[in-house]
């Protein structure tokens, strides 16, 4: 697979499993709100600094 269908992929994926799947401009995470929300993109899974975080990396775009 190159590079672009394996972009489109990973898009249909995150996206059929509810998520924004936004990538994340400063490198790793994926936005894991709903599609269409208001606000700041967040990545619930990763870039938690402790496992009592709620949310890991935040970003706008």
């Amino acid at each position: 697979m190159s590079k672009p269908e394996t972009d489109e992929a990973s898009l249909a994926a995150g996206r059929a499993a509810g998520y924004c799947w936004a990538q994340r401009p400063a490198g790793r995470g994926r936005c894991t709100r709903r599609p269409g929300h208001d606000g700041q993109h967040v990545d619930y899974y990763n870039g938690r600094m402790s496992p009592a975080d709620t949310a890991g990396y935040s970003w706008r775009q």
